[in-house]
This record gives structure tokens, sequence and C-alpha cells, in this order.
């Protein structure tokens, strides 16, 4: 079957239809909040944009994948992740609120990197649970393919919305304010679509053998540890990563 039958067969399943919208609105202000922090630090007149500032960017979209990525299975398996998606995007639509003020302000650029990484911080549990979401609106027959579908379908967002924030710079108003404020109402929108699932739809499941939540944090430091000291012994596959990153 062709990817548009593919997607045609799940798009007839209405709670797929509904994680979907929320993975789409989510990742779609994703990719215009990260265009217009970009667009802010590089090409902002009122800044002069050095390489510390440019690395700070990168630092702001890349660091909460590898300190908060880790220990985010953990936190989902205990969280109601429709309830993820409504709370972490009415944050994040807050934070960009602010964000967008703070830019206003000009403020300190440290309170500006602050604000912005908190909003791409909440992205990473966002992700996350969708990706975990997906098997309670999907039959095992149809996971592989909605599991290769949902991020792709995400990412064509996510780039969509980067080149909705250049449009809206280059033809309506040449303001990062603006841009970021687009955000935060995808964001919100995103946060309002999560409310058309049940709350319980979404899982977790309450596992007797659930580990405690020290336990399985413990658990995870621990294998990151185990991760990193492997590493160590093998440059070539330290430098490998680093390059992919």
């Amino acid at each position: 079957m062709s990817v548009v039958g593919d997607l045609r067969v799940l798009l007839r399943l209405g709670d797929f239809r509904r994680l979907l919208t929320v993975r789409l609105l989510s990742q779609a202000a994703d990719g215009v909040f990260q265009v217009a922090l970009a667009t802010y630090v590089v090409f902002s007149p009122e800044k002069q944009t050095s390489p510390t500032a440019i690395a700070s960017t990168m630092a702001v979209l890349l660091l909460p994948y590898s300190l908060i990525g880790p220990f985010a299975g953990v936190l989902l398996d205990r969280w109601q992740r429709r309830q993820v998606f409504l709370y972490g995007n009415l944050l994040r639509a807050l934070l960009a609120g602010c964000t967008a003020l703070l830019i206003l302000a000009q403020v300190p650029d440290w309170l500006f990197y602050v604000s912005a990484l908190s909003v791409t911080a909440v992205n990473r549990f966002v992700l996350a649970g969708l990706s975990a979401a997906l098997p309670r609106v999907v039959d095992a027959e149809r996971l592989v393919v909605a599991n290769s579908l949902s991020p792709t379908a995400g990412t064509l967002a996510a780039t969509a919305g980067g080149g909705l924030a250049f449009l809206v710079r280059l033809t309506v108003l040449d303001s990062a304010t603006a841009v970021v404020l687009l955000g935060a109402v995808l964001y919100l929108c995103a946060a309002l679509a999560s409310l058309l699932m049940a709350r319980e739809l979404l899982g977790p499941e309450r596992a007797p053998d659930r580990p405690r939540f020290g336990a399985a944090v413990a658990s995870t430091v621990r294998g990151l540890g185990d991760g990193l000291r492997h590493l160590a012994r093998r440059p070539a596959a330290a430098r490998a990563l680093a390059a992919m990153g």
C-alpha cells in the first residue's frame, strides 16, 4: 500500500486523527518558535551577532534532548499523557508569550535564553508523549505504519511552521516578537485540540510491578553513567556521536 493509502486508512481512526492534530499543531508551533529564536539572535538589527550568541541558540534548541530526554519516559509512565499535552502546550504558550515580552523589553541575554530554554524543555515531554500514546489509538496491525508516518508528518509540520515564520517576517511584520506570539497561539491551539480526547484514553496503564519513582530515576542515572563510561573507553564512538549532535 502507498504512503497516501496508509495515511488514508489511519485517518479513518478518530482517536488517531485527533492525536495527529495535536502533533501537527505542536510541531508547527515548534518550527515557528525555533525560527523566531534563530532570526532574532542572528538577524535582528538591534543585536550584534557573535559566535557565543549562535552557540547559545543551538544550546537552547538541543540541550533539552540531551539533559531531559533520558528522564522523560520515567515521568510519562506516571503522568496522564492527555494532560501532558494539555498542560505542556498551555505552559509553552505562556512561556512563549513571556519570551515575546522579554524581546520587547530588551532584557539581558541570559534571561531571554532561560525563557526560550524553558519552552524547548517542555517540548521533550510532549514529543515523547506523542510517541508513547500511539499504541493507545492504533491497533497492533497498523502500529508500525503509524510509528513511521506520524513523526514524518510532525517533521513536515515543523518545517511548514518555520516557513510560515519566515513568511510572516518577510511579508507581514518584520518583528521577532510577532513571530514568537504566533508560536504561542499555535501552542494554545494544540492544547485545545488535546481536549478532544478523553482524559484516560492515552494512558499510561497502572502497572503493579512498576518501580518507585526514585528507583526509576536512579536506574536512568546509572544507565547514563554506564553509557558515558563506555564512550570514554571508545573515543571513535564518542567522536561519531559528537559529529551527529
